[in-house]
């Protein structure tokens, strides 16, 4: 037995012999060439990333993404620190750099480059530096050829930073969306838009912009560009090339009535629909004539002209341009067009020779010195087999990355784009015509898509439960990802032909009943898909009165989802075993021996549909013609909806956690009662078919239970008994197709781009084709608007941003502001759009987490108003009021419909008796009174009633003008009188001017001003003012509401101006409550049946001794659900929002802190219902 010492012994001898020269130098062979070969792997695969779905194979890829560089780093030190010398060790070292700063050359980043991976250029810079250093200490042999080669990787690396800055400011890709959401041009106009006739007005652009003039058109400050001075315009030459001009070009190729050309216009449409599309994944709010254009377009030239895969092919290659755009460096290589093309194959051709000339070099010299380390093996020195091998992997790489940029859709559209740059030809120019066919037909690959479908049968996968794979989730520490009970996937399949046909039907049905008159005319109904299922639509009423409950009685798309998807398994095994398919379970060795012929099978349903000779059928076994057809469809559609449930629930109308808690309440209720012990499909099917008689006698119930697994099951029976058996899969298979078209709008752009990183899925094409057509959401759904679930998020403090944080924190909390930025009407201006897309960030978010960043809002307000600077701290009320004045300018009607309340002011002489009683707008500027403590009422109460020591009376003035002494009361209603001495009262007057002058910026922080369109009037009335003698006396002034907004701000004046260049903050205390109710300042003459109760919504807090120091933040209630007001809710959820932190306080707290601004929101009351009287019966 061994003791300690001679393990010891062992232990050192072995790492002795790891550091001799031999296998020092095996060691960084092996490395070298295992690294090589999997970076060439990577390289060649990354032309196929949207087609690799398989998980293994992406976490594998990540992996070695991610500990490349390490093993890179390792390998120069290797190389540094070896003992011995090798003069190929600098080759390697170079080759090695160069792989890894290919390996990613396609799908590297796009100019959305949100994980900043374009600094990793400057690593690949500091890696090259390494190689210099081996190369500069190691005294190389091939010193030229090889500095050359290291020159030319830095330029590289400089160029592809620089072309990715040059890519973000081109008008053709990181600006386009800022001028396509213009009107294109000085002379575009909607109306002449003719999809029928070659695309006539479609001013889309293609190209060329770059080269035009772009103006700001006021006063919507939008970008257009400038086409009335072209100097190209003769001899028929246009150098911007839009949509009508490839569509009406009269060149051979692309002549109308020519259909050679499809694939070139066809690409054209797709790029510029890939354009607008981008409008909508980045934010950037297009104008509503675009969509109403877009709508004929779809309808002319992609749904209706039957041609199912010309249409899927201009959806597939309008996504390939976006997923290109967010996720590729094409728009680098491609940021100037032609030119920047050309310099980067130059670049690449460059390297080509500078690579030969360093193999030649090596050829030619390369001798290993005695004292130098090298490996030979029967006279073969693998030192330069590894050599020429990476010497043919270079040259190959360069080849690569020529062709792939050569043959890909950019070049194609940049050569047809020059085509038609000249309308007409003299002369045809077939090698120009040959060219553009040449590269059309030359292609890496044929798709632009996996062209796969998920797919989820819930029968099948309810009771599983990934133990090993939750068990390596564990032991990984989350790098396998957990999974769920009852989740788990069948394999992946082919998109089946019949389901696009039935699918653009679908979308063709839905477009028309948009066309129709009534909704043509309502701007409001257009947006939305009508709540209508074609299928259960047509004359068959009893079918609609049959089946409607589990399309329209349901509450949200996930149980939709689910009960029909339950009702369709249920369908297939009934026509299972009327085809003699066995559904019980089979013993271990036929499990087995199924298990390994379904691997290399292609059967994905129940029944065998993948032959299609009728000779060889057996009629008992096959589906045939139109029933295999609505099979296919219905079964693929219902299991992919599945698939979407589960695994991609942000693409599904349901919001927030819907999709996962509905799903994980059925699996549970389907294993561990209704379907417990049930171990095969037969006895599933027995078990449900016994359930659904239960369900049909008690539907009540079990509808107002929501228990899906019965419901499924009740909807499935209901299909078997009273359908034949192609008309239920005719109801099927249209239904799914329905619903799939109904699921795929939704606001969560986000959610699609984030897809199509992987590939892609099915309903992001619908989803693509229905934003094009402006729609936004279906009408199938339960009513839960987009506001319906608020999210607190942090806000990035951008240098003393923190008072404008505060605003905006308290501005979304504002449950009936939100209401009004997302409903119908939403704003058009650029300040309504931008707070917009901070309300939609911040509004059924699927889990998301992150911080916002309002900068491009501050600084559009800081443009707007010189008293804000970045940088600057300011008052939060003057920001607030700036905010709300800019809405007001853009957006009127909104704004002063929710902040804009009335005040009677009544004035009485105490001496004359006279009295005015003047209207104005409600200002709750607030001073705080003497009296400890104070509390809100006591601010509202000494704002409603004061004394005015110096009051003009008109009447007494007149009246001593004219030389009439009486003094009899005289009442004027509405008048005008001088407010130059009563601006402030007694009991209110705070004695700091900069409050009053806070107060004339933003005179309420609800209120609005009117201008009194009487000039005239008031002209002859101040005329008349001058020539009278002023008389002032002393007056009683008192406040009374006449109109109340949905919306109260109040301000607390809290800063002391002693010194009016460092205002100081007031401390008193001021207690305010989370309701408020104003009843007693109505004026009597409005106050209505209705209570004036408002709550507490959002509160801002200054904390520092001065309005210019400190810091300020919000407590804000998140608790609302869309406009229902939770009267009844008394622990509502409050959180503290400081610039990026957000927590979670208790009410006590908010209402103990020290308030400076107060957001009220009025509580409607419900409708009082009529009380019906009930009469004991009387006996007689």
């Amino acid at each position: 037995m061994m003791d300690i010492q001679e393990i010891r012994d062992g232990v050192s001898s072995l790492f002795v012999m790891l550091n001799k020269e031999t296998f020092v130098l095996f060691r960084i062979e092996f490395l070298v060439v295992l690294l090589t070969l999997l970076f060439l792997a990577m390289f060649i695969m990354d032309v196929f990333r949207r087609h690799i779905r398989n998980r293994v194979m992406k976490t594998i890829f990540s992996i070695l993404d991610g500990v490349s560089d390490s093993i890179i780093l390792y390998l120069l030190g290797a190389m540094q620190t070896a003992k011995f010398k090798n003069q190929l060790f600098p080759v390697w070292a170079l080759v090695l750099v160069s792989f890894r700063y290919n390996v990613d050359f396609i799908s590297g980043y796009g100019v959305d480059d949100r994980h900043g991976r374009r600094f990793m250029e400057w690593r690949n810079v500091v890696k090259l530096l390494g190689s210099a250093f081996l190369n500069w200490s190691r005294g190389s042999r091939f010193t030229l050829p090889l500095w050359s080669l290291w020159a030319l990787q830095i330029l590289r690396s400089w160029y592809r930073y620089h072309s990715y800055l040059l890519a973000l400011n081109s008008v053709w890709h990181g600006k386009s969306s800022e001028v396509v959401a213009g009107p294109h041009t000085s002379n575009w106009k909607p109306e002449d838009c003719n999809p029928e006739n070659n695309m006539e007005g479609y001013k889309y652009l293609i190209h060329g912009e770059t080269y035009q003039r772009i103006k700001l058109k006021k006063p919507q400050y939008v970008l257009f560009i400038d086409t009335q001075n072209y100097h190209q315009a003769e001899r028929g030459f246009s150098s911007l090339v839009t949509l009508d001009n490839i569509w009406g070009c009269r060149r051979h190729l692309l002549n109308p009535n020519n259909n050679k050309g499809n694939d070139q216009k066809d690409l054209c449409l797709a790029f510029a629909l890939s354009r607008l599309l981008r409008c909508g994944l980045e934010d950037v709010t297009l104008q509503q004539d675009i969509f109403r254009i877009n709508r004929k377009l779809v309808k002319t030239k992609i749904l209706e002209e039957e041609n199912t895969d010309r249409a899927f092919r201009v959806m597939e290659l309008q996504l390939s341009f976006v997923n290109d755009y967010f996720n590729t460096r094409y728009p680098m290589v491609f940021w100037n067009g032609f030119p920047s093309l050309f310099l980067n194959l130059l670049l690449s051709m460059v390297t080509f020779f500078v690579v030969c000339w360093l193999a030649v070099d090596i050829r030619k010299v390369y001798m290993p010195p005695k004292n130098d380390r090298a490996r030979v093996v029967h006279g073969f020195n693998v030192d330069m087999i590894i050599t020429w091998v990476f010497m043919f992997f270079m040259l190959f790489k360069e080849i690569w990355e020529m062709v792939s940029y050569l043959v890909s859709d950019w070049t194609r559209l940049l050569l047809v784009c020059s085509y038609a740059r000249w309308k007409e030809e003299r002369t045809r120019n077939r090698c120009m015509e040959g060219t553009i066919s040449s590269f059309f037909r030359s292609r890496i690959t044929s798709k632009q898509w996996h062209g796969l479908i998920d797919q989820y049968v819930f029968l099948e996968s309810y009771d599983d439960r990934p133990r090993f794979s939750n068990l390596m989730h564990k032991i990984t520490t989350g790098m396998v990802p957990n999974k769920d009970d009852g989740v788990t996937l069948r394999s992946a399949i082919n998109v089946p032909e019949c389901v696009k046909p039935a699918i653009l039907k679908k979308l063709c049905a839905s477009l028309e009943q948009l066309s129709s008159p009534n909704i043509v005319h309502d701007q409001e109904q257009s947006h939305f898909l009508p709540r209508v299922i074609t299928s259960l639509s047509g004359n068959d009423g009893d079918r609609r009165k049959r089946y409607s409950w589990a399309c329209y009685d349901l509450p949200t798309c996930s149980h939709v989802i689910l009960v029909w998807h339950i009702a369709t398994s249920l369908c297939e095994m009934k026509l299972a075993q009327d085809h003699d398919v066995d559904l019980s379970k089979h013993g271990f060795l036929s499990s087995l021996l199924s298990y390994f012929t379904s691997c290399f099978s292609s059967k994905p349903y129940l029944v065998d549909v993948d032959e299609k000779r009728k000779e060889n059928k057996k009629v008992n076994e096959k589906l045939t013609g139109k029933l295999q057809e609505m099979y296919i469809t219905a079964n693929s559609l219902s299991r992919y909806c599945a698939y979407l449930l589960v695994s991609k629930p942000d693409l599904i109308p349901d919001s927030f956690y819907v999709p996962y808690m509905v799903l994980q309440e059925t699996v549970t209720c389907a294993r561990d009662d209704i379907l417990k012990n049930c171990d095969s499909l037969l006895s599933r099917y027995a078990k449900l078919m016994e359930e659904a008689e239960k369900a049909i006698q008690d539907a009540d119930d079990v509808m107002e239970k929501e228990d899906i697994v019965r419901l499924g099951a009740k909807l499935g029976k209901e299909l078997i008994d009273q359908e034949t058996e192609e008309e239920c899969w005719e109801i099927l298979s249209g239904v799914w197709a329905d619903l799939l078209v109904h699921i795929a709008p939704t606001w969560n752009a986000e959610a699609h781009k984030e897809c199509l990183e992987s590939g892609g899925e099915f309903v992001t094409y619908i989803w693509a084709l229905l934003w094009h057509c402006g729609i936004e959401k279906s009408k199938l759904w339960p009513v839960e608007d987009l506001y319906d679930i608020v999210v607190v998020r942090g806000m990035q403090n951008n240098g003393n941003t923190c008072y404008f944080n505060a605003v905006l924190q308290s501005l979304l909390a504002l449950d009936k502001l939100r209401a009004r930025m997302l409903g119908p009407g939403a704003p058009t201006g650029k300040l309504g759009q931008e707070l917009q897309k901070l309300f939609k960030k911040t509004s059924n978010i699927n889990g998301t987490g992150g911080v916002l960043m309002p900068e491009k809002l501050f600084l559009d307000i800081c443009s707007r108003n010189s008293d804000f600077r970045p940088g600057v701290m300011e008052d939060s009320n003057n920001m607030l009021g700036s905010l709300i004045n800019g809405l007001k300018n853009e957006e009127g009607t909104m704004v002063e419909s929710l902040f804009r309340s009335e005040v009677a002011k009544h004035v009485s002489g105490k001496e004359c008796e006279h009295t005015s009683i003047t209207m104005e707008d409600l200002d709750l500027s607030l001073a705080i009174p003497p009296k400890k403590p104070a509390s809100i009422e006591d601010c509202l109460d000494l704002y409603a009633t004061g004394l005015i020591e110096d009051w003009h009376c008109i009447d007494c003035s007149a009246a001593s003008a004219a030389g009439n002494t009486s003094l009899n009361q005289d009442t004027t209603i509405d008048g005008q009188p001088e407010q130059s001495n009563n601006k402030t009262y007694k009991n209110e007057e705070s004695g700091h001017p900069a409050d009053r002058q806070t107060r004339t910026t933003y005179g309420n922080n609800g209120k609005l001003p009117v201008i009194d369109g009487n000039a005239n009037q008031m002209e002859q009335s101040h005329k008349k003012q001058k020539d009278e003698k002023k008389i002032c006396r002393a007056a009683i002034v008192q406040y009374r509401i006449t109109k109340s907004a949905p919306i109260l701000t109040i301000h607390l004046k809290r800063f002391n101006y002693v010194h009016s260049d460092r205002p100081y903050e007031l401390q008193e205390r001021v207690n305010f409550e989370d309701t408020l109710d104003i009843t007693k300042f109505i004026d009597p003459g409005h106050l209505k049946d209705d209570e004036y109760k408002y709550r507490l919504v959002a509160v801002i807090v200054h904390s520092g001794p001065t309005l210019r120091e400190g810091h300020n933040f919000a407590y804000v209630r998140a608790s609302q659900i869309g406009c229902q007001q939770q009267a009844s809710h008394d622990d509502p959820t409050w959180f503290c929002a400081s610039d990026e932190s957000i927590t979670e306080v208790s009410l006590k707290e908010v209402i103990e802190c020290q308030a400076y601004i107060l957001f009220y929101e009025r509580v409607e009351q419900p409708k009082a219902k009529p009380v019906v009287e009930e009469h004991p019966p009387t006996g007689h």
